[in-house]
């Protein structure tokens, strides 16, 4: 069982999964907001929450992981070259396959002609490899190991002043 604060933690950490944030929104001190993330996140008791509430979550929104990672793929795997006919003219909007349009962030129409703006691609790689546990990987592994050896005898309790 965890307490109210690392409740209201976990609440704001899945609005955005960003953990500084979160520990500041749920009344955790500036300063040391990324380190009290760093703790909370590694607590078992809040990854339990979390894991709840993201469940919940996902059931309330009637979305599944394995769907959310289907668009994410979807839109990894967007052929702009499908926003053009055979001719090369641009097709209208309204002709364009659905996983293109997804993926479309905005639209400026010009007297030049329309201009598509995409989402990031490596933001949505960024986002499947998280889901996928990639950096969970990485981050056990730069976590370095400090092995320290003293090749020399040091005697602390000699008071002897060496020879002039």
């Amino acid at each position: 069982m965890i307490n109210e604060k690392r409740k209201r933690f976990c609440e704001e950490y899945i609005k955005d999964l960003n953990g500084k944030e979160a520990a500041i929104r749920a009344g955790y001190s500036e300063r040391t907001a990324k380190q009290e993330a760093y703790k909370l996140l590694n607590d078992p008791g809040v990854s339990e929450h979390l894991a709840k509430l993201q469940k919940k979550t996902s059931k309330r929104n009637e979305i599944t992981i394995d769907e959310l990672i289907q668009d994410l793929l979807e839109m990894n795997n967007v052929n702009i070259a499908d926003l053009y006919d055979k001719k090369g003219k641009m097709k209208n909007i309204s002709d364009l396959p659905r996983n293109l349009t997804k993926c479309i962030q905005e639209i400026q129409i010009t007297r030049a002609g329309t201009k598509y703006k995409f989402y990031s691609r490596l933001e949505v790689l960024e986002k499947l490899a998280k889901h996928l546990g990639f950096y969970e990987k990485d981050n056990r592994q730069s976590k370095p190991e400090i092995k320290l050896e003293f090749p020399y005898n040091i005697n602390v309790e000699s008071r002897e002043k060496p020879n002039s």
